[in-house]
């Protein structure tokens, strides 16, 4: 039996000090009273590989949406890449942060190239990139990233003619092609069936580990966590209900913890 990705990763990586990100007695409400989020702690070390599980309604989407820089929170602290999070991240912080959300934010009028292309516009600020124009070196790479996703022959069609598995490997190459050092995905593979989101994080996870980028995501299937994940967070009702390297999350462990049995 071939021995899972997460029992492999790198001795180097797990003697990091400096946690990537650290999230200590976050709180967070859309209305007030309403918490989405009670007292969440987080340490995750750089270069980790990290899943977030839960059920709907959990705060996996919200808790995600706050370390992209996206909600202002009113309790808590939060520290990303060495910097505190106060409001929205600076710019520069930003470019470091590659976040996928549920909705993708794929421009559907757009080509599947020209979408990968966007991720790299903060290197390459202007009027010609504005206009489409990119360098050489640039096109090269987003066509290299969609041939990694098996897109190759899509490259030059219309976002909104894609499917939905589709689509989303376009916002996956788009991502890594900002060259970010954390990547916060947010259930990026649930429209693939389980082969095809394996593949894809088998593809994530090489990367991640060769240039030594922190990886969150929400993942909904134990098997993919285990395969690939160093550590798992489980959430219910806006708090960290349990926490464990991921090899030792099994099957009747996580049935007991999402009945409540523990």
């Amino acid at each position: 039996m071939t021995q899972p990705l997460a029992a492999l990763r790198s001795e180097e990586t797990l003697a990091l000090s400096t946690p990537a990100v650290a999230v200590e007695d976050l709180w967070f409400a859309y209305r007030e009273g309403k918490w989405i989020l009670q007292g969440v702690n987080l340490q995750i070390p750089a270069g980790g590989f990290w899943a977030i599980m839960g059920p709907s309604g959990a705060g996996k989407t919200t808790l995600m949406r706050i370390l992209a820089g996206l909600l202002p929170f009113p309790r808590g602290q939060v520290d990303l890449l060495g910097h505190p999070l106060q409001g929205k991240p600076d710019p520069a912080l930003r470019r470091m942060i590659g976040y996928i959300p549920q909705q993708l934010g794929l421009v559907r009028g757009l080509t599947a190239l020209e979408n990968v292309l966007l991720g790299s516009l903060a290197r390459h600020p202007g009027w010609r990139t504005a206009l489409g124009f990119f360098p050489r070196a640039e096109i090269e790479r987003a066509i290299a990233l969609l041939e990694l996703l098996d897109l190759a022959d899509r490259a030059d069609e219309k976002v909104f003619r894609l499917s939905g598995g589709e689509r989303q490997r376009v916002a996956i190459a788009r991502t890594l092609m900002q060259d970010p050092q954390l990547i916060l995905a947010d259930e990026f593979v649930s429209d693939l069936d389980l082969p095809r989101a394996a593949q894809v994080l088998a593809f994530v996870h090489r990367l991640a580990r060769e240039r030594g980028l922190t990886v969150i995501l929400n993942l909904h299937e134990l098997q993919l966590v285990q395969e690939f994940a160093d550590h798992v967070v489980i959430l219910k009702a806006g708090q960290v209900v349990f926490e464990s390297p991921a090899l030792d999350l099994t099957w009747p462990l996580f049935r007991e913890i999402m009945e409540g049995k523990r």
